[in-house]
């Protein structure tokens, strides 16, 4: 039996993040939702997606992550089920394992001078510092 499980999202953050901490360790733990559009011939879709990220990710993505922001997220999906008032209730989310906030370093200084929230780039990996060295 095969399977894989990977899920790479682009679209719009639906929601400023909400991040809390788990009880015991302490771990950070970030919720949000993404708007993904599809277009066909004559039509727009818009679908809503969950998403949760862990530990440092989810610390970084509260930090320069907003409402309405770009972003780039790539992890596996998962069923969430529970109980509530005797009703069984179930949704799909994705749990991130990377993602990149889409814009530059230069829109990131722009928006934050002129107090707008926008997004640039940032990657779940350490953050290499100087966009110019890139060669396009």
């Amino acid at each position: 039996m095969a399977s894989f499980n990977k899920v790479v999202l682009l679209g719009n953050l639906t929601r400023d993040p909400e991040l809390r901490y788990t009880q015991g360790n302490d771990l950070p733990v970030a919720r949000s939702g993404l708007a993904v559009n599809s277009k066909y011939k004559n039509k727009e879709e818009v679908m809503f997606i969950d998403f949760v990220v862990f530990g440092k990710l989810a610390e970084v993505l509260n930090s320069y992550a907003t409402k309405g922001s770009p972003l780039l997220i790539e992890g596996r999906l998962q069923l969430n089920t529970w109980e509530k008032d005797g009703q069984r209730h179930s949704r799909h989310e994705i749990i991130v394992e990377s993602f990149q906030l889409i814009g530059s370093k230069r829109d990131r200084e722009e928006a934050s001078s002129s107090g707008m929230h926008n997004s640039g780039n940032f990657s779940s990996a350490a953050d290499t510092g100087d966009d110019d060295d890139i060669p396009f």
